[in-house]
C-alpha cells in the first residue's frame, strides 16, 4: 500500500537530512567518494522517476487552493496543471530528463551495501520503485481530489529534501547537481504551501497494490483457528458468483456462525458480542427474504462447503474455550469483507437478472386435471421495486458499518517536515549550506 512505501521514503529522507559531514561518511579517498556518489545519484534518479509518475497520475485531480481570477471565464482554472503543482511536475521532469545517471538496477535495490549511510538512500529508492505500483494511473483513477492533494504534498516534501541534499553533496567528486535545482526547490515550496491551504485526505495511504489473498490449504488448524481458517477460505471462495441455492447456504452458515460465536465473545468483548448477535438477526431476516428467490447462474459450491466446515468446527469447540482478542478481531475483519461481498452479489444478481422469484398470475390453469383449478405461477426476474424489504436489508443492515477513523498525516510526515527545517546545533560542525 501507499501508506507503507510512502512512510519508508519519508523516514529515510528524514534520517538523511539529519546527517552531516557528508564527505567523511562517503569514504576516505576521492575515488571511493566518487563511486559512492554515483551510486547515490542512481538512487536519486529512481526517486525522481516516482515523483514524476505520481505527479502525472494525480494531475487530473490536482487543483490549486488559491486559484487566481481568470480574465476568460471559459478558461478552465486548472488548465495549466494545477498552478504550483503543475510547475512542480515540470521542474521534476526537467531534473529527471537532464540527469546523466541511470536508475538503480534491481540488484542495487535488493543488495545491501553494508554502509549505513548508503542504506538510507537504498531504502528510499527501493520504496520509490515499489510506490510506482501504489500510485499508478489505474489506482489514481480511484482517488478523490483531496487524496490526490495528499500525494502531491508528499512529492513536494520529498522534492524539497532532494534539493537540500543536492546542495549538501555538491563537494562530492564527480557529483552532478539537479538541473534547475532552484526552480525545483521554489516549486516544491509553493506546492507544499498550496496543499496546506486545503484539506488533504490522508486515507490515500490505504490505496495501492496489495498481494492477492490465497486459500489456507492443508489440514484444519486446531481449535478456534480451524473455524477462522474455514471463514477465511469462505471469503476467498466468494470471489466467484454463487447461484441462489448456494447463496442461501452461505447466508445460513453466517447466521449460525454469528449466533454460536456470541457466547465466546461475551467473555472477552461484550460490545463485539452484541454486534454479532445483531449480525445473526440480519442473516436470519435475509434467509427468510431469499427463500422465494432462485437461480441457476453461478457456482458457489466450494463456498457453501467452507461455510459448513466453519459451523462443524465451531460446534466441536468446548464451551469453556477462551478466544483471544486478536482472533476475535480476525473474525470481525472477515465478517465485514463477507458482508460487503454478499451485498454486492445480491445487488449484482438483481441487475444481471440472474435471480428469479415465483409469482402468482391472476389466472386459473384450465387443463391441470385437478378437481380445483390452481392459480397459474410464473418465474420472473427479481425486481428492486417489487422487493423493497430485501434491498433495505442489504443496504441498511448488511453493509459493513463505516468506521469513524480520522485520517491524520501520521508521524512520518511530521518527522520529514521537522527534518526539512532542521538546523545543526550551535557549535556543531557542518559542511551544509542549506536553502
Amino acid at each position: 500500500m501507499y501508506g507503507e512505501t510512502g512512510t519508508v521514503m519519508r523516514q529515510e529522507f528524514a534520517e538523511l537530512l539529519r546527517q552531516h559531514r557528508v564527505q567523511q561518511r562517503l569514504g576516505e579517498t576521492p575515488v571511493t567518494r566518487q563511486e559512492r556518489g554515483l551510486q547515490i545519484r542512481q538512487y536519486r534518479q529512481t526517486v525522481l522517476i516516482w515523483c514524476s509518475q505520481a505527479m502525472a497520475a494525480t494531475s487530473p485531480l490536482t487543483f490549486s487552493n488559491h486559484t487566481p481570477a481568470q480574465p476568460n471565464p471559459f478558461r478552465h482554472a486548472g488548465a495549466d496543471g494545477g498552478a504550483p503543482a503543475g510547475e512542480l511536475g515540470r521542474a521534476i521532469d526537467v531534473a529527471k530528463e537532464r540527469s546523466t545517471a541511470s536508475p538503480a538496477s534491481s540488484q542495487q535495490l535488493t543488495t545491501p551495501s553494508g554502509l549505513p549511510f548508503l542504506e538510507h538512500w537504498r531504502g528510499a529508492a527501493r520504496a520509490a520503485a515499489l510506490a510506482e505500483h501504489d500510485t499508478a494511473t489505474d489506482i489514481a483513477r480511484r482517488m478523490t481530489a483531496p487524496q490526490a492533494q495528499a500525494v502531491v504534498g508528499d512529492v513536494a516534501a520529498i522534492a524539497q529534501a532532494l534539493v537540500i541534499l543536492d546542495q549538501r553533496y555538491r563537494s562530492t567528486p564527480g557529483w552532478e547537481q539537479l538541473a534547475q535545482g532552484s526552480r525545483l526547490g521554489w516549486a516544491a515550496l509553493a506546492t507544499a504551501l498550496d496543499v496546506s491551504l486545503g484539506q488533504p485526505d490522508y486515507t490515500v495511504d490505504a490505496l495501492g497494490w496489495r498481494p492477492k489473498t490465497k486459500l489456507i490449504d492443508g489440514p484444519p488448524r486446531p481449535g478456534v483457528l480451524g473455524v477462522l481458517q474455514a471463514e477465511h477460505n469462505l471469503v476467498v471462495r466468494m470471489r466467484s458468483f454463487p447461484n441462489a441455492t448456494n447463496l442461501r447456504y452461505v447466508v445460513d452458515s453466517q447466521r449460525l456462525l454469528s449466533r454460536h460465536l456470541v457466547p465466546f465473545a461475551e467473555r472477552i468483548d461484550p460490545r463485539l458480542a452484541a454486534r454479532w448477535a445483531e449480525r445473526a438477526g440480519t442473516y436470519a431476516l435475509l434467509q427468510q427474504q431469499l427463500r422465494r428467490i432462485g437461480g441457476h447462474i453461478g457456482k458457489g459450491g466450494y463456498a457453501a462447503a467452507e461455510g459448513a466446515n466453519a459451523i462443524s468446527r465451531l460446534r466441536a469447540l468446548p464451551a469453556d474455550t477462551i478466544v483471544e482478542p486478536r482472533v476475535l478481531s480476525g473474525f470481525q475483519l472477515l465478517f465485514d469483507r463477507l458482508d460487503h461481498r454478499i451485498a454486492d452479489v445480491i445487488e449484482d444478481g438483481i441487475d444481471r437478472r440472474a435471480f428469479f422469484q415465483r409469482v402468482t398470475v391472476p389466472q386459473l390453469v384450465g387443463d391441470s386435471g385437478d378437481l380445483v383449478a390452481p392459480l397459474q405461477e410464473r418465474f420472473v426476474p427479481v425486481d428492486r421495486t417489487a422487493n423493497p424489504e430485501l434491498i433495505a436489508t442489504v443496504r441498511g443492515r448488511l453493509r459493513p458499518r463505516s468506521s469513524s477513523v480520522v485520517a491524520t498525516p501520521g508521524a512520518s510526515r511530521a518527522d520529514l517536515h521537522a527534518a526539512l527545517i532542521h538546523r545543526p546545533a550551535s557549535g556543531e560542525p557542518s559542511d551544509v549550506r542549506r536553502l
